[in-house]
């Protein structure tokens, strides 16, 4: 990692464009608006790229800097990428990556091939957020209230609210921190955990009937088409979670969700425990992620997808 170089970047230049993974979750979103925020302290012009995000991230601060286009009038000095597996994760943005000419690439993921002129990728770290607070320490910038909840907030989602093996005894030390401030922490975990609309409910409802239990009950699978998604008035931003109620079944050591985006698009989430690895077979469909989260897409229909991963993770797997 390149931290003093990072931050002598970061201080060094003042328009500033910040980007993260297409479809973008809690940590993306709160790395995003975190550093934005912090760099707006010390007088930089930050852009955040971003693709249209759930409804419930609406609470963050920050939310200011978030546009769909780089503006024309706005010169280019220093891309940062954040929370992004590796370019492809971009999506339309890595057109404004590949241009700038200066490029920086901060994550966690393990999969992440270093991609930026300069990278701080700490597959250790709890979180992207985990990583921009210690930058925004190390820049000796001061944390604010609306900082604090951007932080708290990725570092919160990514954790599973501290219950995911990626939390760590720092992880709970930062957070210490961040509570100090006046941000409204025991909101954001009904945020981001407990409130879902009513369509949302209806799909994890279909999800959890529809799922199947194989390999002696270990392996828990389910697929979603989109009529089936559209027929309970859902869409694929609704399917935040049910993921991790497949994975909370009882003896179920690896649970994959798969869902039609769009017509031969497949999204495809893993989540694993014990010994299981689901990064590497997240990245034989060229996808991503850690060793117990993951995912990939499919440029195929939902029942090919379906086999096509199935094979792999009973050969690779069990």
């Amino acid at each position: 990692m390149n931290a003093f170089d990072i931050i002598q970047s970061l201080k060094k230049y003042t328009h500033i464009a910040l980007a993260a993974h297409i479809s973008p979750d809690g940590d993306a979103i709160g790395a995003c608006t975190a550093l934005a925020l912090a760099l707006a302290k010390i007088n930089k012009k930050p852009i955040i790229l971003m693709e249209e995000y759930l409804e419930k991230y609406n609470f963050l601060p920050g939310r200011q800097y978030i546009y769909n286009t780089y503006p024309a009038d706005e010169p280019l000095e220093l891309f940062v990428a954040l929370d992004c597996g590796d370019l492809q994760r971009l999506g339309a943005y890595a057109e404004y990556f590949e241009k700038a000419p200066l490029t920086i690439n901060i994550d966690h993921h393990i999969s992440n091939p270093n991609y930026g002129d300069y990278n701080y990728v700490d597959s250790e770290a709890s979180s992207t957020c985990e990583i921009i607070y210690k930058i925004i320490k190390q820049s000796e910038i001061n944390i604010d209230d609306e900082i604090a909840a951007s932080l708290y907030t990725g570092i919160v989602f990514d954790t599973g609210g501290f219950k995911h093996s990626n939390t760590t005894a720092l992880t709970h030390q930062i957070i210490s921190d961040l509570i100090k401030y006046n941000i409204e922490f025991s909101d954001i975990m009904d945020r981001l955990f407990y409130s879902r609309s009513i369509e949302s409910a209806k799909l994890l409802g279909l999800a959890l009937n529809k799922m199947e239990l194989l390999q002696d009950k270990q392996l828990c699978v389910c697929d979603l088409s989109k009529k089936e998604m559209e027929e309970v008035g859902a869409s694929v931003n609704d399917t935040e979670g049910i993921i991790s109620s497949m994975k909370n079944i009882e003896g179920v050591l690896v649970a994959i969700l798969l869902y039609e985006k769009n017509s031969n698009e497949v999204k495809v989430s893993f989540r694993a425990s014990g010994d299981k690895d689901v990064c590497k077979i997240a990245q034989i469909f060229q996808g991503g992620g850690h060793k117990k989260a993951a995912g990939c897409s499919l440029n195929t229909d939902l029942i090919d997808a379906k086999k096509k991963i199935l094979d792999i993770v009973q050969k690779e797997l069990f």
